[in-house]
């Protein structure tokens, strides 16, 4: 690297000169992956009411850990005999690997004060799902102002992240790091951009109470429940394989559907919402009902773990799997960008859901 002057503000972008960034960063000491995650997570916290009237003053004073998944519901029913659930986590290697969590603690967020939590969300926190246009919209902006949350979060733990992340490293390396750290950084402000336009549109309707311009797709199942999510993702392909929207950098916006898990009287149902302009979203369930009713759970499950962190499971239903299956949807998730690609849809069969019927409207 060529000399650079001392009182020059660093190359990194940090804002800080020099002298005070990167000078001596290749002879600091680097961190251990696990203190580095541990440093990081401690960093990467917020916490905030995610209501739509948030500015109105309307909140209570107390933030909480609020589910995105029914806690006393699919939760609990996935539960083993000590309360716990499990998914698959990020580790300190920064892989994804079998974690056991408490169901209580599962899926949850500070993205709701008290008030808010309990208020919004009653419909179909303390109602069976019987898919009113309110439940689907509820559950959607649910699933929206997670994954809104989560990229907000990660924001500000970048900051340490480049700060330390390249320590003890050549320049060479530092700036090979430094520029995965930059990339990293703009994709989740992008995130962060086009999360917040979501919102915004359910936030227009949530404000008249109109609840048309949102648009949603219930998928019906009986059987045993041993799969449950909360979450979005950018479907870039159709089922068969079809592209349906760029990802690439430069894009001016990127389309996310909401999917979710709730209990009906009779079974649960997997809910898909998105807002009704979002093309992709629309041709992507299109293609979703053109799959044979009896394989549609089987293309349910490998997308949930191709897409979806937050998502859990019985160990008893994923000790049941064969060597294949489970090795199968372990590699899904343990892939960790599955956009770009195609999910290969393998045709087999993970649980005995049986498909009742599907309501889209």
């Amino acid at each position: 690297m060529a000399k650079f002057g001392r009182n020059k503000p660093c190359w990194c972008g940090s804002g800080k000169k020099y002298k005070k960034c990167h000078l001596i960063r290749e002879s600091e000491p680097s961190y251990s992956a696990d203190r580095m995650l541990a440093k990081f997570r401690s960093k990467a916290t917020h916490k905030a009411c995610m209501h739509p009237k948030v500015g109105l003053n309307v909140c209570s004073k107390k933030i909480v850990d609020a589910h995105t998944i029914q806690k006393s519901g699919p939760l609990k029913n996935i539960s083993d005999e000590e309360n716990h659930v499990y998914s698959f986590m990020l580790d300190s290697t920064g892989h994804q690997k079998l974690q056991r969590i408490g169901w209580q603690k599962a899926s949850t967020f500070k993205g709701f004060c008290s008030k808010h939590d309990k208020e919004m969300f009653s419909c179909i926190e303390d109602k069976p799902f019987i898919g009113s246009k309110e439940q689907c919209f509820i559950a959607g902006y649910r699933a929206y102002a997670m994954e809104y949350f989560k990229k907000v979060k990660v924001l500000k733990g970048m900051p340490f992240m480049r700060d330390n992340i390249d320590r003890g490293m050549t320049s060479e390396e530092q700036r090979e790091m430094q520029s995965t750290v930059s990339t990293m950084k703009s994709g989740f402000l992008k995130g962060v951009d086009d999360f917040k336009t979501t919102l915004d549109i359910f936030t227009e309707y949530f404000a008249s109470s109109n609840y048309d311009g949102i648009k949603s797709a219930s998928f019906y199942f009986t059987g045993d429940l041993s799969v449950v999510v909360s979450g979005c993702f950018a479907p870039d392909f159709s089922i068969d394989g079809q592209r349906l929207q760029s990802l690439s950098p430069g894009v001016k916006f990127v389309e996310n559907i909401a999917v979710n898990t709730l209990l009906t009287e009779d079974g649960f149902v997997i809910v898909f919402t998105w807002p009704s302009s979002f093309i992709a979203c629309k041709k992507f369930i299109d293609s979703l009902l053109e799959v044979d009713m009896s394989h549609i759970a089987s293309r349910l499950l490998e997308i949930i773990f191709s897409y979806i962190e937050n998502s859990y499971f019985s160990r008893s239903w994923f000790d049941s799997l064969t060597d294949v299956q489970a090795n199968r949807l372990k590699a899904m998730a343990l892939n960790s960008v599955q956009y770009g690609d195609a999910v290969r849809f393998s045709g087999d069969t993970y649980t005995d859901w049986i498909l009742n019927r599907v309501e889209y409207s």
